[in-house]
C-alpha cells in the first residue's frame, strides 16, 4: 500500500522565506492591494504547493476584517505580473481569477498573524498581492508575508 507524505520543496522548502517585505507593506490603507517585492521563481524547484504567513503590527483592526491573498504569474512580456494593476497600492481587490483565498483578522486593536495554507503555484515566476480589508490603515511598523514550499511524495 503506497503512503503519501509531504516533502520539502526544492525551492524556499520548509524554512519561512519573504514575499512582502515590510516596507512594502507599510501603511497599506485599507481597501488597497499591493504586489509583493519578491520574485518567487519557481521554473526549476517546480514545487506544487505553499503556505504564507502574515504577520501584522498593531492596528485597530474592523469589520469587514481579512486579507485577501491573490497569486500575479509573470506576463510573457517578461516584466509585467499578473494584470499589471498593484505596481504600488491601489483600490483593490484584485480580480477573482488570482485569488487564492483570504486570512482572517481579529476585530480589535493588537498585532495580528494568520497562514493560508495548501496554495496550489504555479510553475514560472510569481508574485503575492495583498488586499487590506481589515476596516483600518495598517501600520508603518514590521508588517511580513513569507512564504514556504513543498510536494506530495508517494512511496
Amino acid at each position: 500500500m503506497a503512503t503519501e507524505k509531504w516533502i520539502a520543496g526544492s525551492g524556499a522548502g520548509f524554512t519561512w522565506t519573504t514575499a512582502a517585505s515590510s516596507g512594502t507593506l507599510a501603511s497599506l490603507a485599507s481597501g488597497n492591494a499591493i504586489l509583493g517585492d519578491v520574485s518567487i521563481t519557481n521554473q526549476t524547484a517546480l514545487d506544487v504547493f505553499a503556505d504564507v504567513d502574515l504577520i501584522l503590527a498593531s492596528a485597530a483592526f474592523v469589520a469587514p476584517n481579512y486579507v485577501g491573498v491573490y497569486l500575479y504569474p509573470l506576463g510573457s512580456d517578461g516584466t509585467s505580473y499578473g494584470d499589471g494593476r498593484f505596481g504600488t497600492a491601489a483600490t483593490g481587490p484584485a480580480g477573482p481569477n488570482y485569488f487564492v483565498g483570504m486570512i482572517g483578522l481579529v476585530a480589535a486593536t493588537q498585532a495580528q498573524t494568520g497562514q493560508l495554507t495548501g496554495i496550489r503555484i504555479p510553475p514560472g515566476t510569481f508574485k503575492f498581492v495583498l488586499f487590506n480589508n481589515g476596516g483600518v490603515n495598517w501600520s508603518s511598523g514590521v508588517n511580513t508575508l513569507k512564504y514556504r514550499t513543498y510536494n506530495l511524495s508517494i512511496a
